[in-house]
């Protein structure tokens, strides 16, 4: 399969799901998974999950930002990608382009996964992210 194709505008959080407004650090589009850097004063950077300290998910973008500027982030609830979703597939955070969302299966060997949800419908993702902070063998 291939990286989830997604529609910014399209991004939007089920009801009762939890959000925060953050500082990003770098620019973002709304359905990014983000993590914060605490190497960088905090600020959230799109997820990537090629190496041991970017590959980490603390939320998923709400709108878009650039270096500084205030970020709504979803933080828990369902989520609408704003992609279409295969029911009750895993979806992490890619480890090839930083800010991507890749089915499980797309990750390799030294990729360190990380899950951040599964698809209740073709349109809405169970956010819950697991982060064992280990490369795949």
């Amino acid at each position: 399969m291939a990286a989830l194709s997604q529609t910014p505008a399209s991004v939007i959080p089920a009801s009762g799901s939890s959000k925060t407004t953050v500082t990003a650090g770098g620019t973002i589009t709304a359905g990014m998974p983000v993590y914060k850097d605490t190497a960088d004063s905090n600020k959230y950077k799109p997820s990537r999950a090629n190496a041991a300290g970017t590959s980490a998910c603390n939320g998923i973008a709400l709108t878009g930002s650039s270096n500084g500027q205030p970020l709504v982030i979803h933080t828990g609830g369902g989520i609408n990608l704003g992609g279409t979703l295969v029911v009750a597939e895993t979806y992490c955070v890619s480890d090839a382009v930083a800010g991507q969302i890749v089915p499980i299966g797309d990750l390799g060997a030294t990729d360190y996964p990380v899950i951040i949800g599964m698809a209740t419908t073709a349109s809405n993702l169970a956010y819950e992210v697991i982060n064992p902070g280990v490369a795949k063998p």
